[in-house]
């Protein structure tokens, strides 16, 4: 995969975690008062939800949507929420320290030797990360 569509995923990435988690943290313990270790485990839970509905109805989280990247099912049709919901749960265990920490450097290799761009979540859920304006190609072009 090019390294400029593996550092457009990383990017959209963490802009999604910067648009859940700061509105989130701010809610939970600034107004709610909830403990950093429940805070954080509800924001590791919503972290999944988040991405699950929006790719389900937009194809796409708004991180990926700004960088015109979006999920579809590697046979190149809409991704079925049950694989969806599957891939966001791997992408939520990211967020553990250590092990998660891990898995997410794999995936990040992952993306950039694959020919075919997909990450350990990506197999997970059977989807695929293309540009909008490409469709049935990979993210970078190529199949």
């Amino acid at each position: 995969m090019k390294k400029t569509v593996v550092a457009l995923r990383i990017l959209c990435a963490l802009l999604d975690a910067v648009i859940l988690m700061i509105p989130m943290q701010f809610v939970m313990i600034g107004i709610f008062r909830v403990s950093v270790p429940q805070a954080e485990l509800l924001y590791k839970f919503l972290f999944a939800v988040y991405g699950a509905l929006f790719t389900e109805h937009l194809g796409a989280t708004p991180g990926k949507y700004l960088g015109k990247l979006c999920c579809i099912d590697v046979d190149g049709t809409k991704a079925p929420i049950l694989y969806v919901g599957l891939r966001e749960l791997v992408k939520a265990m990211y967020l553990i320290p250590v092990i998660g920490w891990l898995a997410a450097a794999v995936s990040v290799v992952m993306m950039a030797v694959r020919k075919d761009g997909r990450t350990l979540h990506d197999l997970a859920g059977n989807t695929k990360v293309v540009c909008r304006s490409m469709g049935k190609g990979g993210a970078d072009g190529r199949e």
